[in-house]
């Protein structure tokens, strides 16, 4: 018996078209075939199967999903992100279309002037985060600043970078449409899991380097690295995404503000003038695999003027009697370096030795933790300083 064979070629495909700036009632689909070649044939096609012949071509643009106009050289891809937006009145784009694009679910996390709900694409009903930052007192320049997370997160593509599909604002509101994260916060993961395999800890960690890597090599600096800013996007906990570039920048030049959380921050960061530099990352990279491994941080205490000396002065003090790799030892060591200059980059053979480190012979049992001489100059420095500062002060009490 013969095979039937379908009408439907393969090139043939539907586009959803939606009406600029209208809510989802507005949409239709309608067929491609390979004959469709320009823009033009485009808006003919659309007028016709909505029965709108008496609307001249000329009045009509069409957007593609991040709102651009779409070209002639956009024909090809309309079959991969299958969804335009049409203005039969000659206008812009209008945010409008993500406004009614996504729903809102229910709030996941809040804090400061945003918050952060669990939303819903209303074609593909794909589940994403939609974080929500109230700006009707913010100025210009600080809307500007705001928006620097989704201009930044639009041109990077990374398997551990969280995902943005949009950014808009309306009615006094900044929105954020993200990547939505099923396996929530690294930070949860480490409060509620007793023993984590190393196996697991050196994926977490390699993803989370791949990642910081990654930013690196485009020139940005993320400067807020820490467990809560990683998230995992599967619910087995498998796949792991940085979030949150909302202070991030770029080491091109110039001064920066300073900015972080205090238990993942350099030494450097006390200074009058911080350093715009890479090394702020590597500094937050030794906290987040010193967490990962001993579920504490290297440096705390009970007042930030506590976490602030012991950062500066203090050596990393490592869980007694236990045993440690010696190649995790020495990573942490020089990613946790004081002496900024010393402090290693990505490029560093020591994630290398670590990852590729397998033989638990290599553990040695620690009960001390021996300082780099540049560590034993550096805080040796520090204290002079501390002391001449001292002095200074006593002195001007006197006057």
């Amino acid at each position: 018996m013969e095979d039937k064979i379908s009408d439907k070629k393969k090139d043939d495909y539907e586009l959803t078209i939606w009406r600029n700036g209208k809510g989802v009632d507005s949409c239709s689909k309608i067929k491609i075939t390979e004959e469709l070649k320009t823009i033009a044939q485009l808006k003919e096609l659309i007028l016709f199967s909505r029965n709108k012949i008496n609307i001249s071509p000329d009045k009509v643009k069409l957007f593609n999903q991040k709102g651009f106009e779409l070209e002639e050289g956009d024909l090809k891809f309309l079959k991969d992100s299958p969804l335009i937006y049409i203005s039969y009145d000659n206008k812009d784009f209008s945010n409008l279309n993500y406004y009614y694009e996504y729903k809102f679910i229910k709030p996941i996390k809040s804090g400061g002037f945003a918050k952060v709900y669990l939303g819903e694409n209303v074609l593909n009903k794909k589940l994403v985060a939609i974080k929500k930052t109230n700006i009707t007192h913010f100025s210009t320049d600080e809307i500007y600043n705001l928006t620097r997370e989704g201009r930044l997160l639009s041109n990077l593509d990374h398997p551990n970078i969280i995902k943005i599909y949009c950014y808009y604002t309306y009615e006094n509101y900044l929105y954020n449409v993200m990547e939505f994260a099923k396996g929530g916060e690294l930070t949860q993961y480490l409060n509620t899991t007793k023993d984590i395999p190393e196996e697991k800890i050196k994926s977490i960690f390699k993803q989370i380097y791949d990642a910081v890597k990654y930013i690196h090599n485009k020139n940005i600096i993320h400067r807020d690295l820490k467990t809560n800013n990683i998230v995992f996007l599967d619910e087995e906990k498998t796949h792991v995404a940085i979030i949150d570039f909302g202070i991030s920048s770029t080491f091109s030049g110039g001064d920066v503000l300073k900015a972080g959380t205090l238990k993942y921050l350099p030494p450097e960061a006390f200074e009058d003038k911080e350093r715009n530099s890479i090394k702020i990352d590597m500094w937050a990279l030794g906290v987040i695999l010193y967490i990962l491994y001993f579920k504490t941080f290297p440096f705390d205490g009970k007042t930030s003027s506590d976490i602030k000396k012991k950062i500066l002065f203090e050596p990393v003090n490592y869980p007694k009697n236990i045993k440690i790799r010696k190649t995790l030892m020495h990573l942490i060591n020089k990613l946790l370096e004081k002496n900024f200059n010393d402090r290693i980059s990505t490029a560093d053979e020591s994630f290398s030795q670590y990852f590729n480190d397998n033989d638990m012979s290599s553990a040695a049992f620690i009960t001390t933790r021996k300082i780099s001489k540049s560590t034993k100059q550096f805080c040796k420095m520090e204290k002079m300083n501390e002391l001449k500062q001292l002095l200074e002060n006593l002195k001007n009490d006197k006057e």
